[in-house]
């Protein structure tokens, strides 16, 4: 049987795991949840202590042999916690693991070599720094490459946690591209034509698209795949130009046994569905919505277990989560369940499992019918027994977030906003008029509707982002919306009572000095800025312009791009740019005027399609995806830099930095 992302992850984490034998290790977050999704820190056992990859921890003084796991080594921001690390510690043996493919480690260390050049300058600095940090060169380094950039939660769908910042750029992006481009290039022309947008990007996210491209490139290596590319959007042809033409990756195609349809896509296209869960529901997207994440990770979230262990003092807190090492087969089935399996469902299986290893045999529990309040009176069962909690660990704590999410007045709220996004839609579709005017009728009347700043955010993002580029919103209705919020923002921000997501624009803008009027008037001009970016994003597609079907309902992009992957009869995708295999694919593309057959490439030719959103990926996009493949032999993979929810869908757009530059 061939593997798949999941077997991958797991062969690299166990062979990791034989070179922290009696270790000291560190590891950074990014790989930390890396481990979290592909068997835990049970892994890991042959470490004498596993801790955090920060200047804050050192070895102990007795332990000589330290193995770091992380990301990228060279950036500068890990170097100097590298260098802290071992300045602090007696290590005698240090091991690096880095998901960063050495090409790519020098390239961060030197800018100007050549990134197709099977170049160690890097390995070699790295070297040459760690003996110096342990103040002996006879002392022993090793440098190990492992791609362990994937979580793979469920076999349908993974995300790279090391890219979670990766996201595309908008206009003004580009715009602040190109005045860093002048500055290093003075009295140049800026690059025109093919791939000019690539070379304008500076060298911090070249850094990081080179990375995920190498990643990429050892995944189907490993897998011993070919990929055909595919890229709807700018910066995703971007990223798919690179891998397409990367020196390696060419030459490892020339000897894959299989084949894999990559399809890259930028998640601008469609932000209308990652803020407002509209089309559906998922489990999975209320649950994550409801709790914190776990510190450092980017999708697990924090379940107190609290209560259920008979913890009462106020300021203690019980973690567990949703992903558990060592699960069973039938525990990582309730976690895809959470994806494809309604409430009830799931509700069903939970009291199904908790009432047949429940401590107390109540079976008057057994008899009940599985609800919400039900499904608590089954936890009840579990109260102050820990031994029972942790042997039933999983499903206790997907019960418990289960439960957090149903709040009735949580369950209200969420439908008043998709009732609101699906009324907006309808209106759209009819006439540009009225939209912007009752949302601002709605920002005046916030204490009637129970609706923060935050959701009036995620309606802007929907309505924006929905139609197509060519609509316009009437002037004045945006300038006394934007007034209207502007006085909100000054108002909640003198009060100190405005929203994290906004008290973070407007910090950016001056607030963290002064809340006034000034800050209040940048913050919104920022917002409408993103705004109206992503209004003209689809401005270059043939078929996807709008995503308002006939019924004036929001049809997502992804489902109208698989809908016409998956047609019965394959039609041509015009949307899709095809990233051609260089010279000799262009050869034999072009023989039909020789008298041979011209086949047209298409997605559904391979029988893997792995499509890949550069942005992040909601769990309800993930659920409706596999609706495609239904009946067919094709196997589909919706795989993203994130799992998104609407807040951070929300912050990735404003309060993001995707040049990756520091300010």
């Amino acid at each position: 049987m061939a593997l798949d992302v999941s077997d991958l992850a797991k062969v690299y984490w166990s062979e990791i795991a034989k070179k922290c034998l009696r270790a000291t290790v560190f590891i950074d977050n990014p790989s930390a949840e890396c481990l979290h999704w592909s068997g835990g820190l049970k892994l890991l056992e042959p470490a004498t202590r596993v801790l955090e990859f920060s200047s804050f921890e050192s070895a102990c003084r007795n332990d000589k042999k330290g193995v770091f796991i992380v990301s990228n080594p060279a950036l500068s921001t890990n170097e100097r916690i590298l260098k802290d690390i071992i300045s602090n510690s007696s290590l005698e043996y240090c091991i690096v693991i880095t998901s960063c493919q050495p090409n790519v480690l020098t390239s961060t260390r030197f800018p100007g070599r050549d990134f197709n050049t099977d170049d160690k300058s890097g390995l070699e600095w790295l070297e040459d720094s760690l003996l110096d940090w342990m103040g002996n060169r006879n002392y022993t380094v090793e440098i190990l490459y492992y791609p362990i950039f994937t979580c793979p939660i469920i076999r349908e769908t993974f995300f790279t946690p090391s890219y979670h910042r990766l996201y595309p750029l908008l206009e003004n992006d580009i715009t602040k591209c190109q005045a860093i481009w002048k500055v290093f290039n003075q009295n140049q022309p800026l690059p025109v034509g093919e791939g000019s947008q690539y070379e304008l990007y500076p060298q911090e996210l070249k850094i990081y698209i080179r990375q995920l491209v190498a990643n990429l490139h050892s995944l189907f290596g490993s897998l011993r795949l070919k990929e055909d590319i595919w890229s709807v959007g700018p910066f995703a042809k971007c990223v798919g130009e690179e891998l397409e033409g990367w020196l390696p990756a060419r030459n490892r195609r020339k000897t894959a046994q299989g084949t894999v349809s990559l399809i890259l896509l930028d998640r601008t296209l469609d932000l209308a569905g990652t803020v407002v869960g509209a089309g559906g529901e998922s489990v999975l997207s209320n649950m994550l919505q409801s709790h914190q994440n776990l510190p450092g990770h980017n999708f697990d979230i924090s379940v107190d277990l609290s209560k259920l262990l008979r913890v009462f003092c106020s300021e203690a807190f019980v973690p567990s989560s949703l992903g558990h090492a060592g699960s069973t087969q039938d525990e990582d089935d309730q976690l895809r369940d959470l994806i494809f399996q309604s409430e009830k469902q799931i509700i069903n299986s939970y009291h199904t499992k908790l009432a047949k290893h429940s401590p107390r045999k109540s079976d008057s529990r057994k008899a009940a019918v599985p609800n919400v309040q039900n499904l608590g009176h089954d936890l009840a069962e579990y109260e102050g027994d820990l031994e029972a909690v942790m042997a039933n660990l999983a499903t206790v704590s997907r019960a418990q977030a289960l439960i957090n999410c149903s709040n009735n007045q949580d369950i209200v709220h969420r439908k008043r906003l998709q009732s609101l996004a699906a009324q907006f839609t309808r209106e759209i579709q009819n006439s540009s008029f009225g939209v912007l005017e009752q949302i601002t009728e709605l920002v005046l009347g916030r204490g009637d509707t129970s609706l923060s700043l935050t959701d009036i955010l995620k309606l802007l993002l929907f309505v924006y982002s929905v139609p197509s580029p060519d609509f316009q919103f009437r002037e004045e209705e945006a300038e006394r919306l934007k007034s209207v919020l502007g006085e909100e923002i000054l108002r909640a921000g003198k009060l100190g009572t405005l929203d994290p997501l906004l008290l973070q624009i407007a910090r950016e803008e001056g607030g963290d000095i002064e809340m006034n009027e000034l800050v209040a008037l940048n913050t919104v001009n920022r917002i409408w800025t993103r705004l109206e970016a992503i209004l003209a994003y689809r401005s270059n597609t043939n078929k996807y312009a709008s995503l308002i079907d006939e019924n004036g309902m929001y049809n997502g992009f992804i489902s109208q791009l698989l809908t016409d992957i998956y047609h019965p009869n394959r039609i041509d995708v015009p949307d899709l740019h095809y990233h051609a295999g260089g010279l000799g694919a262009i050869l034999r593309s072009g023989l039909g005027w020789l008298g041979a057959a011209n086949t047209k490439q298409h997605p559904r030719q391979n029988p893997w399609v792995l499509v890949f959103v550069l942005g992040g990926v909601t769990p309800l996009e993930i659920k409706q995806s596999q609706t495609f493949v239904a009946g067919t032999e094709s196997k589909l993979t919706l795989a993203a830099t994130n799992i998104l929810t609407p807040l951070s869908s929300l912050n990735l757009l404003f309060n993001n930095n995707p040049l990756f530059m520091e300010s």
